[in-house]
């Protein structure tokens, strides 16, 4: 037997002249897409409200799920509603990028099920999704959006027939006229007769001036009728009012919270959709374990730190410092760096405290507090910051790093110091310590210092960087090594550039990346990304967001980072 999926809802009562009848307003989801027009007060808010509890009268988890973009709040308590899988607001550009991400794969995922057949067919397994937009206006009108305005056209042309129908509310036609062929469902209420006749392409006569009473036209047939009339045309229809929602003691909450196996300890529903929640103001370490979303992995890690979660599925994006030795953290001044190198720093030190710290900073101490954190927990390390005097030789910071270097990691002949002349004078034959280098001695070297980006011709940053570094990288996994470069400059050598950007294997961008990509990305590991497609992908960044980039398998994952104890 051929199925027919509807998703049908009663939301009102017509008044149709030419049959002499009244008779309910019914509107299928699977058919078709609704457009709803008003004035302030017109009811508009109710009438979404009262076709949301509709839904969770006749559906369940395992047949709708529901999208809303709040651009005005109205909807703001259906957001733990059971079948509400994400709601937004536009408080955060990025949520309202992230939602049509979410709805594009859907679509792509849906019409891969269903091939040449419709979702009102039946012939796949698939999850209805409806998806809200109030204040249409507020989105259209916002220039930040416009590289979603044509996702949403297309959402609303492509997805009814695919099993994703749209419903928006707006107070005017301004800048909507192009989506409302894709709307089969329009209703318009408290306005004038002009605006009336601007919607639905026809002269309407006056109503008395209400909230909930205006104009739709049919969509679904009427019962027993034995007259004739025009199904487009636009009809007097008087809107119902929602259940009460904020009521608990009242009828719809009671049978809802007992059909949803509502939790009143947890405050949570027992049976609901998967949830794409918002990210608290910071993420602390209790919110990211109470958010994450942990898919399957095949390849188990050995060294693993969690760093923050991607703003799309909210799984956890960690560095697995057992298989990555070389990190590069980039971006503004005070915009989280210190924070982003504190939970690696924590979460390596947690799992591994035999570690030693070797902290490379210059003259503005950013790390001298974290040197002495770890310091008094008991951790070995050392702190290089200060130009320091021995056997009578003045050292810069970077000449006191390669001397450490040499005497404890590994044996730098004269030519690694190029022409460092205050070394040569302290090993004037590439003279060590006699330790045996042979000795594991794991290590994290984290690199602060501007000296190491600093091109001088012979200089000790070029040679750190084109002689020293890719040997201890070579060593690294032998050897137990990390490199974090916890504040990377702009590297103007091209020898150098090439060198570092090959080594490093993760990176981390705290700042807008269509900015940063625009004006340093040819000098970093981000030079190969096009800004055009970055402004339209993704949003700037608060504070406590970045990017998550798998140099080696180019992926890129905007994220919240983990706020630091």
């Amino acid at each position: 037997m051929e199925k027919n999926i509807q998703i049908k809802s009663i939301l009102g009562m017509y008044d149709i002249p030419e049959i002499q009848r009244q008779d309910y307003f019914e509107v299928d989801l699977v058919k078709s897409n609704i457009a709803i027009f008003g004035s302030s007060m017109s009811g508009k808010t109710n009438l979404v409200s009262l076709l949301i509890n509709c839904l969770h009268k006749k559906c369940t988890p395992n047949t709708e799920q529901i999208f809303i973009l709040d651009f005005s709040g109205a909807l703001r308590d259906y957001e733990n509603f059971p079948l509400i899988s994400a709601y937004y607001d536009n408080s955060n550009e990025e949520y309202v990028k992230r939602i049509f991400k979410i709805l594009e794969t859907i679509l792509k995922d849906n019409t891969k099920a269903l091939g040449s057949s419709n979702f009102q067919s039946g012939d796949a397994d698939i999850l209805h999704t409806t998806f809200i937009i109030e204040n249409l206006n507020a989105f259209v009108d916002e220039g930040r959006y416009s590289a979603y305005h044509e996702k949403f056209g297309r959402l609303a042309r492509d997805g009814r027939s695919k099993g994703i129908s749209i419903v928006f509310t707006a107070t005017d036609t301004k800048g909507i006229n192009r989506y409302l062929l894709s709307f089969e469902q329009k209703i318009a209420l408290n306005l004038s007769s002009e605006k009336y006749s601007e919607i639905f392409s026809e002269k309407v006569g006056d109503i008395v001036s209400a909230s909930g009473r205006g104009y739709a036209n049919v969509t679904e047939k009427l019962k027993n009728v034995t007259g004739t009339f025009n199904m487009n045309k636009p009809y007097e229809v008087q809107i119902l009012l929602s259940d009460n929602i904020k009521d608990r003691n009242s009828h719809f909450m009671k049978c809802l919270e007992l059909k949803f196996k509502y939790d009143s300890e947890s405050g949570t529903y027992g049976k609901q959709v998967k949830k794409y929640v918002r990210f608290p103001q910071d993420l602390t370490i209790k919110e990211f374990d109470r958010l994450a979303q942990y898919p399957d992995i095949n390849e188990k890690p050995i060294l693993p730190v969690d760093i923050g979660l991607d703003y799309v599925e909210f799984s956890p994006m960690s560095v697995d410092f057992g298989r990555t030795r070389a990190v590069a953290v980039y971006g503004k001044k005070e915009f989280g760096k210190t924070n982003l190198l504190s939970v690696l720093l924590a979460g390596i030190t947690k799992k591994r405290p035999d570690y030693r710290i070797i902290f490379f900073d210059d003259g503005r101490n950013q790390l001298n507090d974290l040197y002495k954190y770890y310091y008094n927990q008991g951790i070995n390390c050392e702190i290089i910051s200060k130009f320091k005097t021995d056997d009578n030789i003045k050292l810069s910071p970077i000449q006191q790093f390669y001397k450490l270097i040499h005497e404890e990691y590994m044996n730098l002949d004269p030519a690694g110091y190029g022409n460092d002349e205050e070394l040569l004078k302290i090993y004037p034959q590439g003279y060590s310590s006699g330790l045996n280098y042979d000795e594991k001695k794991p290590t994290i070297f984290v690199i602060q210092s501007k000296s190491a980006y600093i091109y001088v011709k012979y200089g000790t940053a070029e040679n750190f960087m084109l002689n020293v570094l890719p040997q201890m990288i070579d060593l690294s996994e032998e050897n137990d090594y990390i490199f974090i470069f916890s504040d990377v400059q702009k590297i103007t050598d091209i020898n150098m550039r090439e060198v570092f950007n090959s080594t490093i294997k993760t990176a981390f961008l705290l700042d807008n990346i269509a900015e940063f990509a625009e004006d340093r990305g040819k000098t970093s590991v981000f030079g190969e990304m096009d800004t055009k497609e970055l402004k339209e992908e993704y949003a700037k960044c608060e504070l406590g967001d970045g990017y998550f980039y798998d140099v080696e398998a180019d992926t890129l994952k905007k994220v919240k980072f983990i706020k630091s104890d």
